[in-house]
């Protein structure tokens, strides 16, 4: 009977459908923090020219931050086991370097964890330890995008028919190298970017920020679109 139980207890976390619910949740809980945040920003958030981190941002946006700060940890934290499942359900049919992935992926979502408890406890990190938010804020991003990039990449290897989903996530990580090599060279007395911007006439390409939230909807779609991915093989 015991037996039989752990089977069942392990057919139930091998179900890749069991695992779009985390991701729902997450997706949920992250776009009420967002909607929550924005509408507390002062003068109104323009997403194209004020980063992510902006609505986070004790300093930037002191009644809505915690709205979205609390929602972007727990968002990550709901994500864990979205990611356990993909490791049981989708890299037993991946080249064993998945696994390599997976560990990205999911240091990218403890150091989101951290940020957000960062961004709910100190006003301004950085004024404490020279970057060190900009730093814990890069860990995160660079775990989750190559972390899922990876996955996807592997999928790719396969199955050539997921090549596009591939060049859509890559997209925004290469728009913003050229676009910010490009400032640095023509235009470094702009600083970094802010809605001011907008004011000056400089194109929405330009932006950091813009690139910035593709990037975050791009992966989100690239991230659920693995685990669609497996459901598929399994019909």
């Amino acid at each position: 009977m015991k037996f039989i139980k752990t089977q069942r207890e392990s057919s139930k976390d091998m179900c890749p459908e069991r695992a779009l619910w985390w991701y729902i949740a997450s997706a949920l809980v992250l776009s009420f923090g967002f909607i929550m945040a924005a509408k507390h920003y002062p003068g109104g958030f323009d997403w194209a020219y004020t980063v992510v981190s902006a609505l986070a941002s004790q300093k930037h946006n002191p009644e809505g931050s915690v709205w979205f700060a609390g929602a972007f940890g727990l968002s990550m934290v709901l994500l864990w086991p979205y990611v356990t499942s993909l490791k049981k359900n989708l890299c037993p049919f991946l080249p064993a370097t998945a696994k390599y992935a997976i560990a990205t992926l999911r240091f990218g979502l403890i150091c989101g964890v951290v940020l957000g408890i960062e961004r709910l406890l100190i006003r301004d990190l950085s004024a404490m330890v020279d970057k060190a938010h900009e730093f814990i804020a890069l860990l995160a991003f660079l775990g989750f995008y190559f972390g899922t990039l990876g996955l996807l990449f592997q999928v790719m290897l396969r199955h050539r028919i997921y090549i596009l989903p591939v060049l859509l996530v890559a997209s925004p990580l290469v728009a913003i190298g050229v676009t910010q090599l490009w400032l640095y060279i023509y235009q470094r007395d702009l600083g970094w970017v802010d809605t001011s911007w907008r004011e000056m006439g400089i194109p929405i390409w330009l932006s950091f920020a813009f690139w910035q939230w593709l990037a975050i909807g791009f992966l989100g779609l690239g991230l659920i679109l693995l685990v669609f991915i497996r459901i598929i093989k399994n019909r």
